[in-house]
């Protein structure tokens, strides 16, 4: 049975929460979960290349744009990439995928 490990909470407990200050945050959190997503797909390597790079990227409009995506989400970017490291190259990351899909389903 896959255990979710700690840092995992701050990315996707947030959005199963129900925030009616702030739900701008969801979708802030959601975007950077889909790009996980992104980042992990097997079948979609175009996706797969343009998600790491979103992640990993340290100049630039792109760069901008994940640290605003960031800042939206109130959480810290170097934070985020270092899950999102974590999760790209852990051998459980089909786990993870399964976790977001479902709180992303259960979110609509």
């Amino acid at each position: 049975m896959y255990k979710p490990k700690k840092n995992e909470e701050l990315f996707i407990d947030p959005i199963v929460q129900f925030d009616r200050e702030v739900p701008e945050r969801r979708l802030y959190l959601a975007v950077i979960l889909q790009a996980l997503l992104d980042a992990t797909n097997k079948t979609n390597i175009i996706a797969k290349d343009k998600a790491k790079a979103w992640f990993f990227c340290s100049v630039g409009v792109t760069c901008e744009n994940f640290e605003f995506i960031c800042d939206s989400a109130n959480i810290d970017c170097n934070s985020v990439r270092g899950f999102a490291y974590e999760v790209i190259n852990s051998k459980q990351n089909k786990n993870f995928r399964y976790r977001i899909y479902q709180v992303l389903s259960e979110n609509k």
